[in-house]
């Protein structure tokens, strides 16, 4: 190995790590999230929109690290995918973590306006956090593993969370329906809307997965989810409601 390839690949291996670390302080702004809802913690959500300005310095420094790389070494074939790889990522990562801040704030504006019921609406949201947590941590493995499998098995995850959210939706939609408290109204709307960017975490963590099936395989995948289980989880929805 040449002193160039070798300052090459210790410089990605450096980025690999910058992920690492990334991804774990983003599973760490979620647990704080939830902990701030379940306890209506104002403080701790505070501290939650606080952090997520590192996180996207974090993120930015790691995408300029990239160029650098890219200008100063030239790479090519994996290398060249690890690298670009690394800059999607390091970008679809900063999108969820935003998502973390926006449930901060929710958290602090029910506190504001004394809306006992606020956490009651989102706490159905549980679930779905449970799966973000194994989305992040299997495709964190299958980015530093290089593992396709692991990739795919990311990507069928993000189908429940799927489900989940159209469950959530009819849920606070009946609630929003049910109440004639303003302040309520309010937040329900506001949950709606976390229940729709809590969705597309799950999204972000696909086009994470198939990035890195680009970088496993070489070559761009557009991943949809296998028929049977959208089937599964459209007839699961029809029974719930009483349409069989």
């Amino acid at each position: 190995m040449t002193k160039e390839k070798r300052l090459l690949s210790d410089s990605i291996e450096i980025l690999r790590l910058d992920i690492k670390n990334l991804v774990f302080m983003i599973i760490e702004q979620y647990k704080k999230v939830i902990h701030s809802i379940k306890t209506r913690d104002s403080q701790l959500a505070l501290e939650v929109i606080k952090n997520d300005g590192d996180i996207n310095k974090f993120a930015e420094q790691i995408d300029l690290d990239t160029i650098n790389i890219i200008a100063q070494y030239n790479p090519v074939d994996l290398d060249l995918r690890r690298v670009m790889t690394i800059s999607r990522l390091a970008y679809e990562l900063e999108r969820i973590a935003d998502y973390a801040k926006n449930i901060a704030e929710y958290v602090i504006t029910a506190k504001e306006m004394n809306v006992e019921k606020a956490s009651e609406y989102i706490s159905s949201f549980d679930d779905m956090f449970a799966i973000i947590f194994k989305m992040l941590e299997k495709n964190l493995e299958a980015f530093l593993e290089e593992d396709r499998n692991k990739a795919r098995d990311a990507m069928l995850m993000d189908t429940e969370i799927d489900r989940i959210y159209r469950e959530n939706f009819k849920k606070l939609l009946n609630q929003f329906k049910l109440t004639n408290y303003e302040f309520e109204q309010h937040m329900i709307s506001h949950a709606l809307v976390l229940n729709k960017q809590i969705e597309r975490s799950g999204d972000h963590l696909t086009n994470i997965s198939e990035q890195i099936l680009y970088l496993v395989k070489g070559k761009k995948i557009n991943y949809e989810p296998p028929h049977h289980l959208l089937q599964k989880n459209e007839n699961t929805d029809k029974q719930k409601n009483g349409q069989f």
